[in-house]
């Protein structure tokens, strides 16, 4: 009697279905780590908007009771982040005006409180505090420097315009008088960090720094 034995075949995958399987799984991959790359980078954005507006804000309030915006007294000091420098004087400067904890980097500021009759601040007046119970991701600290940030961890950039003579301004006179124009300008560079060091005046000099400033929040 004759046993018959049967063999049984075992297909697997080719090469092209290997391939493709591997194809679908790295597009899949793609746009999940795409599609959260780019609601990370807007909640970030939506974080920086809401900041500025707060700030903004703020500083009207400040303006209201100081008779003026507050000016950093270091405005080019610059830090270090992940081997990138970066202008923190405005974003220092805005940190004390807006919670009221120090005033050494406020430029005109003698201690702490609201304008004397020199115009000097003083510490027996009331404290400058414009944000009250200022949110911990609002600002952040470097060394002994504390400053304001944007919702990617940039310091925010802020620059007080400078004061301009105005001939015959006063009454009856034509000596020329230096007022101080209420404006400033307010920007946060967002995921820019090849312009991290520059300011928002020098964005009308160069197409380049144009189209960089398009990824800025900014109020000018």
């Amino acid at each position: 009697m004759k046993v018959s034995i049967r063999k049984t075949s075992r297909s697997g995958f080719t090469l092209i279905e290997l391939i493709t399987v591997v194809s679908i799984i790295a597009l899949l991959f793609s746009l999940v780590v795409g599609g959260f790359s780019y609601a990370d980078r807007y909640s970030k954005r939506q974080k920086t908007e809401v900041t500025i507006k707060a700030v903004r804000s703020a500083l009207e309030n400040y303006s209201q009771e100081f008779g003026g915006y507050p000016d950093a007294k270091n405005p080019s000091a610059t830090i270090q982040i992940t081997n990138k420098s970066y202008v923190v004087g405005g974003a220092s400067c805005l940190y004390q005006a807006m919670s009221g904890d120090g005033t050494d980097a406020i430029n005109g500021v003698k201690s702490a409180g609201i304008p004397n009759s020199d115009g000097e601040l003083d510490l027996n007046e009331s404290k400058n505090v414009m944000l009250k119970d200022m949110p911990k991701e609002l600002w952040t600290k470097s060394g002994q420097i504390y400053f304001m940030i944007d919702g990617f961890g940039h310091p925010i950039r802020y620059v007080k315009a400078a004061p301009v003579a105005v001939q015959g301004a006063a009454a009856g006179s034509a000596q020329p008088r230096t007022i101080n124009l209420s404006t400033y300008d307010i920007w946060a560079l967002n995921e820019d960090t090849e312009n991290a060091a520059r300011d928002s005046v020098e964005t009308s000099q160069s197409a380049v720094l144009n189209t960089a400033s398009q990824v800025w929040t900014k109020n000018w």
